[in-house]
């Protein structure tokens, strides 16, 4: 094992941690806010066709009516496209959880229900507008610099670890930052700790829940514009977050609510996923293992991995927001 296979590897772990963290830093957000939010699949597929779209009309101008001439905005943005189109899946994301927001916060919907509902809703509406069928023409993020820091197509990078890499891990540091270190992570703790208590004390329950949903719908859309346009694009096909969204909701209950752990989780997810396109190059696999076992290893791991730590009941119940789930009725 050479050092470039060591880099190689860990070059990956890392991109494919990259979406995950980035969805989860939203997640952390949202549930220390006391919200249960199943719709994180539904706002990054949702954002990911958004950002592939966007990128597609300032490569070509293919979706403006200007098929096959240089886009008028190349001037203005160029080399900027790439976190143009990310900004964009994720506005998208955002306004997607402002519905589930309406729906749990102002129509007091079940929580779980809803989120269930938002992911259907994602998913049935990107296949509707998918399948109309875009095609990028320039790619956003090509190309890396192993020598210097410098931008390159809008994207900051040193070697092949791009900036939004750097970004997703730095989340769950600032997370802990913010949740213990300043008075609005503060709040946000008390009023997911125990909603009743923090209205009497006068927050505005409804409006802090609200803001953590929409940041969470935001860093899911990011989460998924990263996938369509760095992880396996420019690209887009149907279902292409792949299940991302549920692996990020269970990497919060992996870190039992706890950013340091939740990026070790993350780390662990992402080997987890790399280590799929690699075995299927190793010699002397048995033929079943590389078509059946393969595809469900990355999801096999975390369900092992959440049944062992589900022995620990005491040490779940503890770090878990108190009123996790729970609807705030005010009198």
């Amino acid at each position: 094992m050479d050092l470039a296979f060591i880099i190689s590897i860990t070059l990956d772990v890392l991109n494919f941690a990259t979406p995950l963290l980035l969805a989860a830093a939203g997640i952390l957000i949202v549930e220390k806010s006391g919200v249960i939010n199943l719709g994180v699949e539904g706002m990054m597929i949702v954002g990911a066709l958004a950002a592939y779209m966007v990128a597609a009309s300032l490569a070509s101008c293919g979706m403006m009516g200007f098929d096959g001439k240089t886009c008028l905005l190349d001037p203005l943005l160029g080399r900027w496209s790439f976190l143009v189109a990310l900004l964009a899946g994720g506005l998208v994301g955002s306004i997607l959880s402002l519905l589930f927001g309406f729906l749990v916060l102002t129509m007091r919907a079940n929580q779980i229900a809803s989120g269930l509902g938002l992911t259907i809703l994602g998913l049935s509406l990107t296949n509707a507008i998918g399948n109309q069928g875009f095609d990028i023409t320039g790619t956003p993020l090509q190309g890396f610099v192993p020598e210097e820091w410098r931008l390159s197509n809008g994207v900051l990078r040193l070697g092949t670890v791009n900036i939004v890499t750097l970004v997703a891990i730095a989340t769950m540091p600032i997370g802990l930052w913010f949740l213990r270190r300043t008075r609005a992570g503060l709040v946000l703790r008390a009023v997911g700790e125990n909603h009743n208590s923090a209205f009497t004390l006068g927050y505005p329950i409804l409006r802090i829940r609200l803001l953590a949903i929409t940041f969470g719908g935001f860093m899911a859309g990011v989460s998924g514009g990263y996938m369509s346009l760095a992880l396996i694009g420019p690209s887009w096909r149907e279902g292409l977050t792949n299940g991302y969204g549920w692996l990020a909701l269970a990497l919060i209950l992996f870190g039992t609510w706890r950013p340091m752990r939740v990026l070790l989780g993350g780390i662990l997810f992402g080997l987890t996923i790399s280590l799929g396109p690699r075995l299927q190059n190793v010699d002397g696999l048995p033929g079943w293992f590389v078509p059946l076992f393969l595809p469900v290893l990355p999801y096999l791991v975390p369900i092992v991995v959440l049944a062992l730590i589900s022995f620990d009941a005491t040490m779940i119940r503890r770090n878990a927001p108190g009123s996790l789930g729970k609807t705030f009725e005010p009198n």
